[in-house]
């Protein structure tokens, strides 16, 4: 063998060997995108993607885009109740009630605020009152316009809000040498349960078992702090019921249109329709000559009606009378007044033709005022006992 084919057919070895090293080597994977890209490809329409999964992701990216324009307004309006109910409550603690005799005394006989709202009054002419429920968030200054407007969207700096200002009915009169017989304070019912919002804990726990009632609301805060600016009082609950405010639904009571009583039969009249209008009878008694408070907010208990109000009604603790409440006695009004379209979705759900209200519950013995000539003249009889 001469040495060109030598040297050929070693050549040829070694490209046999290379070539079978090659064939013995771990193909070299192919390196994945990063996790974003990946991302990205998942719900965004990509090179090479197929007709179904263009489809898909157009659908998520509009749903999204949905989701994005309702969720950004709903968290604004979040954050605006979050800043109204923090501006309240620097507000509120500004006011610490008078408590030196002397010092309310001296006010009274001036017929001048008391000090305690001074520091409100510099902040804002249009304060004329304080309410507090202890145990809950019901801590606010209370404002008075000229209409029953301005505070529904404005804070007490008269800035634009979302949930406006606890305010009393412009009709109202406080001043120190009268003060309306039945103030009306409204307030909005915020859904993050600011303001008024904590009132409709008085009427959902009337009915937040099937067996027996807790009332828990009511229990645990029988009695409200309201202090106008000259007079400090605290007011027993007797009363807490729903009312419809439009007229193509049934009828409308209107509770807050009352201020003053002409007499003691007006007294009385208003007291009666308030008590078989009411979900709850306390051991609360009542007679002419009371001041009442009457605070409304909005309330949703039956669906697909925005028309309805709460009210939660008290009188103001007598001189020398005890702040005490026996909140054992109170009782759920198995028969409370309300109007049509309630009769008429109750008839519905309990599969009947008609469904309305039978009588009259309330024991008008806890009504003072009312004598048992009212009662031959009403033909109505006390209940046995």
């Amino acid at each position: 063998m001469s040495d060109t084919e030598k040297n050929i057919g070693e050549a040829e070895d070694v490209i046999e060997e290379t070539k079978a090293a090659e064939d013995t080597k771990t193909p070299e994977k192919k390196k994945k995108p990063c996790l974003f890209i990946r991302f990205l490809k998942f719900f965004i329409p990509w090179k090479g993607d197929g007709v179904g999964d263009v489809i898909r992701k157009f659908i998520f990216i509009a749903s999204l885009t949905v989701f994005i324009i309702t969720l950004v307004p709903l968290v604004t309006d979040v954050a605006e109740m979050h800043h109204d109910e923090k501006v309240s409550q620097e507000i509120a603690q500004i006011y610490i009630p008078d408590v030196d005799p002397i010092v309310i005394e001296k006010a009274e006989e001036e017929g001048v605020p008391l000090p305690s709202f001074e520091s409100l009054l510099a902040i804002n002419k249009d304060v004329v009152g304080f309410i507090q429920i202890d145990g809950t968030n019901i801590s606010y200054p209370v404002v008075k316009s000229a209409d029953n407007d301005f505070y529904l969207t404005h804070d007490i700096y008269g800035n634009v809000n979302k949930s406006g200002t606890i305010m009393m009915d412009y009709r109202n009169v406080v001043s120190s040498d009268k003060t309306s017989d039945n103030l009306v304070l409204y307030g909005h019912n915020m859904a993050i349960g600011t303001f008024f919002a904590g009132l409709n804990e008085y009427w959902r726990t009337l009915y937040d078992s099937y067996d027996k009632a807790s009332m828990s609301m009511y229990k645990e805060h029988p009695v409200i702090t309201f202090n106008t600016l000259y007079d400090q009082s605290k007011w027993k609950i007797f009363a807490i019921g729903l009312y419809n405010t439009n007229y193509n639904h049934g009828e409308v009571f209107n509770y807050i249109d009352k201020h003053d009583f002409k007499n003691r039969e007006d007294f009385n009249d208003y007291i009666i329709e308030i008590m078989d209008r009411s979900d709850i009878f306390t051991d609360v008694d009542l007679q002419y000559g009371d001041d009442i408070l009457t605070l409304s907010t909005c309330v949703w208990p039956y669906p697909d009606n925005e028309y309805i109000r709460l009210g939660v009604f008290a009188r103001k603790i007598r001189e020398g009378e005890s702040e005490e409440v026996n909140v054992e006695v109170a009782k759920v009004n198995a028969n409370v007044k309300r109007w049509k379209w309630v009769y008429d979705y109750l008839a519905k759900q309990m599969g009947t033709e008609s469904y309305d209200w039978f009588y009259s519950g309330w024991d008008r013995r806890k009504l003072l005022s009312y004598t048992e000539e009212d009662a031959k003249k009403d033909g109505y009889t006390f209940p046995a006992r």
